[in-house]
């Protein structure tokens, strides 16, 4: 096997790798934003605990860039749209590119 499948055969599983973790990280902030429209959910309870601290450092980053309307807050659309740019920026690398 010569340096260059190597390559591409390790760009491939990299790629892959990033796609695979930005699409579930967009499921769990997804998640985390449903479950703040149910108030029967206690988010200081297993696992919803454990998923708003997955999520929230994240939120934070675009909390305040996009003024509250009407009391709800848009910025965790940004937030989702950024990974969604992200995972399309991702796609359309090929090793062609990089080299």
């Amino acid at each position: 096997m010569d340096s260059g499948s190597f390559f591409n055969q390790t760009f491939l599983v990299l790629q892959e790798s990033l796609l695979t973790f930005f699409k579930f990280y967009n499921l769990l902030i997804t998640l985390r934003l449903t479950m703040t429209w149910f108030p029967n959910f206690n988010p200081f309870v297993q696992p919803f605990y454990l998923l708003a601290s997955l999520t929230d450092p994240y939120l934070r980053l675009f909390r305040g860039l996009v003024p509250a309307i009407f009391g709800i807050d848009f910025s965790p659309i940004l937030a989702i749209l950024w990974i969604q740019c992200l995972i399309e920026i991702i796609n359309e690398l090929t090793v062609d590119q990089i080299l």
